[in-house]
């Protein structure tokens, strides 16, 4: 049995079963055990029946709720220290955490996927030598407790030779598209099958990653544009399925709400939605003419609401957010409202829409999709004088703004209500590209990764960083300065910004993900603290 099953069993409802076995262990019928419960002075129902009321049970008991502190979106500023340092010896491509922080995986440059201990690295199981500490902050004792670790290994593809002796590919059709491996291919020598393999299996660089929320299983991205899917807690790191359609490096990977389908996004220029259940190709998302970057669906939770109003009316949802499809109902850990149901310090933040979500290019343009529509709903335009380059582009905590970094060290704030531009945030001199934001749950707060630092900025005051499109870009004077320095990195990209679904902790990773730009190779764990 793994470390994590022996730590943590996310499943024990799930997993619990009736025993039907004898005093000698001798596994017993379905009479035996209708006339032992009926001698015992009553009737059972039968296993499988007893089975489906415990699942339906446990599909009412099992979401975790994830509550919000009432200072959290309330407060004015935060304190974010850094604690730990999950040591690397590459930069990280990718980064995915499931839902309860329980388990972080990370994904480097040299081919290895690390499986990190969150709470044990928090609660200093294992301290930092002197020489790994030199170069970071007093605050950083802790360095990260690695559970276990397997390689990114790509899974070749099979040729099989047709009757007439041509080699075809077995990911491709009679008319010559490509159309998802549906099964993983097995090791045959060639003396027992007709089928062949085109390359040796080897390493490849996690260009993208996300994981189940209760760790079961993830999905990564390979350079050759291949999916794979492997498990977490059982058979760790062995892949089951790879999904084929992308001819360039996975860039971009992100489960939808309800775990039943999966958005990809390659430097092909392509963005396809697959099937879960059935590992087969659902649509393709056509509009985008680059590299694609960055993905987020939006938010339809509003956490920042006064203390009077979130208790006189105690439903969360916004009125203005599109409702949800009953099939996707039953699988998210949404919170129910009412006289039983929670009140303002019970938010949850980061709920997302099942159907809306954005696209973001290295060409810097921003797609708003719908997955019930054909085309893109909507596009962020490019502020005049602006470079062409994104990276990494959120929602505002409402989903009512999205916040994209730009290469000239600029942050735009889009209204998606309104299609305009509000301001752009104009981070000080030889501070570099714009690698990362995040938005925090007071809706004041963005974080923002540039080349030098990383910075805590409130997006409500006016000073000279801040560019209005009224005024033809110039900045009036303002000894106000509207952003903090968070310690932790200094020099390099970083390549990832993932906030806790409660606010209280933070993990930021360093590196370039393929693309142009130094890394320092660092991945820090963060504790958030808010200041009233």
């Amino acid at each position: 049995m793994s470390s994590d099953e022996e730590d943590l069993d996310l499943n024990d409802e799930a997993i619990s079963q009736v025993d039907n076995n004898s005093d000698e262990g001798e596994p017993m019928d379905q009479e035996d055990l209708l006339d032992q419960s009926s001698s015992q002075g009553g009737y059972s129902a039968p296993p499988a029946q007893q089975q489906q009321q415990q699942l339906q049970q446990q599909s009412t008991t099992r979401n975790i709720q994830y509550q919000l502190n009432p200072d959290t979106f309330q407060c004015h500023f935060y304190d974010i220290v850094p604690i730990v340092s999950a040591v690397h010896p590459n930069a990280i491509y990718s980064l995915a955490a499931t839902r309860c922080f329980r388990w972080v995986l990370t994904g480097s440059d040299d081919g290895f996927i690390r499986k990190w201990d969150f709470f044990a690295s928090m609660n200093g199981k294992t301290p930092l030598t002197q020489a790994q500490r030199h170069n970071l902050g007093d605050s950083v004792a802790n360095s990260g407790v690695i559970s276990s670790w397997w390689e990114n290994e790509e899974q070749p593809e099979p040729i099989v030779k047709t009757e007439s002796g041509e080699n075809t590919n077995s990911s491709q059709d009679s008319t010559g598209t490509a159309t998802p491996n549906l099964q993983q291919p097995a090791m045959l020598s060639s003396s027992t099958s007709s089928s062949s393999y085109t390359t040796e299996p080897r390493l490849s660089p996690v260009f993208s990653m996300d994981i189940h929320s209760e760790a079961l299983w993830s999905v990564q991205g390979m350079e050759s544009g291949a999916i794979q899917l492997t498990t977490i807690r059982h058979e760790e790191g062995k892949c089951h399925h790879v999904f084929r359609k992308h001819t360039a490096p996975v860039s971009v990977l992100r489960i939808v709400p309800g775990e039943t389908s999966l958005i990809s996004g390659s430097w092909d220029r392509n963005v396809l939605e697959w099937d879960l259940h059935t590992g087969s190709l659902i649509r393709e998302y056509i509009g985008n003419v680059s590299q694609l970057s960055a993905a987020q669906f939006q938010p339809i939770f509003t956490p920042f609401t006064s203390s009077t109003k979130a208790n006189d009316n105690k439903s969360t949802v916004d009125s203005n957010s599109p409702k949800k499809n009953d099939d996707n109902d039953r699988n998210d850990n949404s919170i129910t409202t009412g006289d039983d149901g929670p009140d303002d310090t019970s938010l949850i933040w980061d709920q997302k829409d099942t159907n809306v979500f954005m696209t973001t290019s290295v060409d810097g343009q921003v797609l708003l999709w719908d997955r019930r529509m054909e085309k893109e709903t909507a596009k962020v335009g490019i502020p005049e004088r602006t470079p062409p380059w994104a990276i990494s582009a959120c929602w505002s905590t409402d989903g009512s703004k999205i916040y994209v970094g730009r290469r000239n060290g600029t942050v735009d704030e889009w209204d998606t209500v309104g299609q305009k531009l509000v301001q752009s945030l104009r981070m000080p001199l030889n501070s570099g590209p714009v690698y990362n934001v995040s938005a925090m749950p007071n809706g004041k707060h963005i974080i923002c990764a540039s080349t030098d630092n990383i910075r805590l900025w409130n997006t409500t005051i006016d000073s000279s960083y801040t560019i209005r499109p009224d005024t033809n870009g110039s900045t009036k004077p303002s000894s106000v300065i509207p952003f903090t320095i968070i310690p932790g990195h200094h020099g390099g990209m970083t390549s990832h910004i993932v906030v806790d679904p409660t606010c209280r902790y933070m993990i930021t990773a360093s590196g370039n993900r393929g693309w142009e730009g130094n890394s320092n190779n660092l991945c820090l764990f963060y504790d958030i603290s808010p200041i009233v």
